[in-house]
């Protein structure tokens, strides 16, 4: 039976469709760049690290390490027996004090990482977790070690492509910001922020010379000694004045009161003043000027006594 030649080309169609739709499920088997698991995972989400992913386990977390496997640049936090973290090493060091807030968040968002999905992968080359971009280590004070191994990127996500410890086949898929954050600390590092700088005031250069900054000091010295003289006479008129005002003000003042005084309480009749008593008329001789008898009186001293003689017998 011979076949038509539409019969042929719906047919060769048809082979095109089924070989195209067996390709590409090949390639979406051997590539989940998507960040979904193959058939042959389990989709697991949760801490990486079960055992210090409590906040209460974190405290034995004794040193952070962050490592840039591309050009060896790093940064490590180590804590000491006073739970107190110092940046112990860092790429880009600075004679600041370490920030123990910033510290212990960088140390405990590590610890507590979680992947969002996980699958079984027979190759790392093609996540970049054979030659990892960073290395993350976390170390308890018993010497055990917690490694994250971050490969690439996700085309269609904002998540890595990571495996832990010496696992060569689960790979994980864990949140970008928090891996981002993490290997900032590189750059950053968990320093006290310094204090801004203020600005270091320069001396302007003098334009003048030796001599004519000598000429210049004079004339402003002389300069000044006017100012001060102007300054002196000045004040010297201003007191001069000031003074003359007040002796001319208080002379003023006293003619008014003494005027005033005299002006005061003068009777209307001409009674005379009390200083000016009238003298009677009268002879009246004066207490000091009394008058001497015209008789003539025997003065007591000038009486003399007679003695009687005797007579014979």
């Amino acid at each position: 039976m011979r076949l038509n030649r539409g019969t042929l080309s719906l047919g060769l169609i048809s082979v095109i469709v089924i070989v195209a739709a067996l390709l590409l499920s090949q390639q979406e088997a051997n590539n989940p760049a998507s960040g979904t698991p193959t058939a042959t995972s389990a989709a697991v989400t949760g801490p990486l690290f079960p055992d210090i992913a409590a906040v209460d386990a974190q405290s034995k977390i004794v040193r952070f390490e962050v490592v840039n496997t591309t050009d060896q640049s790093k940064v490590v936090m180590t804590k000491d027996a006073a739970s107190v973290w110092t940046v112990a090493e860092a790429t880009n060091s600075q004679e600041l004090a370490t920030d123990q807030t910033k510290a212990v968040g960088m140390m405990s968002n590590l610890a507590s990482l979680e992947a969002v999905d996980q699958f079984t992968a027979e190759s790392l080359v093609e996540y970049g977790l054979d030659t990892p971009d960073y290395i993350l280590t976390l170390t308890d004070s018993d010497g055990k070690t917690y490694v994250v191994n971050v490969g690439n990127k996700t085309v269609t996500t904002p998540r890595y492509y990571v495996t832990i410890n010496d696992d060569k086949q689960t790979v994980y898929l864990v949140q970008g910001s928090t891996i981002d954050m993490l290997v900032a600390n590189i750059a950053i590092p968990a320093y006290v922020p310094s204090p801004t700088p203020q600005p270091t005031l320069t001396p302007s250069p003098n334009p003048y010379s030796e001599v004519e900054q000598t000429a210049t000091a004079v004339v402003d010295q002389q300069n000044f000694a006017l100012t001060l003289t102007a300054i002196v006479e000045v004040t010297a008129e201003a007191t001069s004045e000031a003074t003359a005002e007040a002796t001319r003000e208080a002379l003023s003042e006293v003619t008014a009161e003494a005027t005033s005084e005299a002006a005061t309480d003068v009777p209307a009749t001409n009674t005379p003043r009390p200083t000016a008593t009238t003298v009677p008329a009268t002879n009246t001789p004066r207490p000091t000027a009394t008058d001497v008898p015209a008789t003539s009186t025997t003065r007591p001293t000038a009486t003399k006594t007679l003695t009687p003689t005797a007579t014979p017998t």
